[in-house]
């Protein structure tokens, strides 16, 4: 799992625990959808059909590992 860039992030231990949540979920159900994504941030999360994405970050979910990886950080 890939959390390197998460060390620049204000609540990296709150998006941490998040995305651990997403790779739980996964492992479990096999597959996650948009409304259990809301779920769990708290916030809106869309979805290009490749990526994720919310207000401050985009990440990827492999399906076939459950793993999440952080491929953009949005800086303000």
């Amino acid at each position: 799992m890939v959390f390197k860039w998460l060390s620049h992030m204000d609540s990296q231990n709150v998006t941490k625990s998040k995305l651990l949540s997403v790779v739980r979920h996964v492992k479990e159900y096999g597959s996650i959808n948009d409304l259990e994504l809301c779920k769990i941030f708290g916030e809106t999360i869309w979805s290009d059909g490749g990526e994720y994405h919310s207000a401050a970050f985009s990440f990827r979910i492999d399906q076939q590992t459950g793993n999440c990886e952080i491929s953009q950080i949005r800086s303000y």
